[in-house]
């Protein structure tokens, strides 16, 4: 896979917000409205994170650099960059599910209040 467009870059990612809001479906829209911003950054980090992936698959994790004379192994940036998304990207998901477990708590006690 090549790298995609700008376009079908975009699309992707909607498809991939549309995908993660459907999993909180039951969350109120108010309250899904907290973590849009949350969710959208994760779809992004999602899609860079395949294109990434893919680089990494066709061109390998290292490479073989050379300067002058000197020859020697080094780090695919792709490679470096996956690393760093995906750290990034766990902790996002792990901030958006505290985010919604309490919001969901939120609503509960919401519920009792009410009875």
């Amino acid at each position: 896979m090549a790298k995609p467009s700008r376009k079908e870059q975009d699309e992707r990612i909607e498809k991939e917000i549309t995908r993660i809001n459907n999993v909180f479906l039951d969350l109120p829209d108010s309250k899904r409205e907290l973590a849009s911003e949350l969710i959208e950054r994760i779809a992004f980090m999602t899609i860079q994170l395949e294109v990434l992936e893919d680089t990494i698959k066709r061109k390998g994790p290292t490479y073989l650099y050379q300067n002058g004379s000197q020859k020697m192994l080094i780090e695919n940036p792709a490679q470096k960059s996956y690393n760093t998304t995906m750290q990034r990207y766990t902790a996002a998901y792990d901030k958006l599910f505290t985010l919604l477990s309490f919001l969901k708590e939120d609503d509960e006690d919401e519920e009792y209040e009410d009875v």
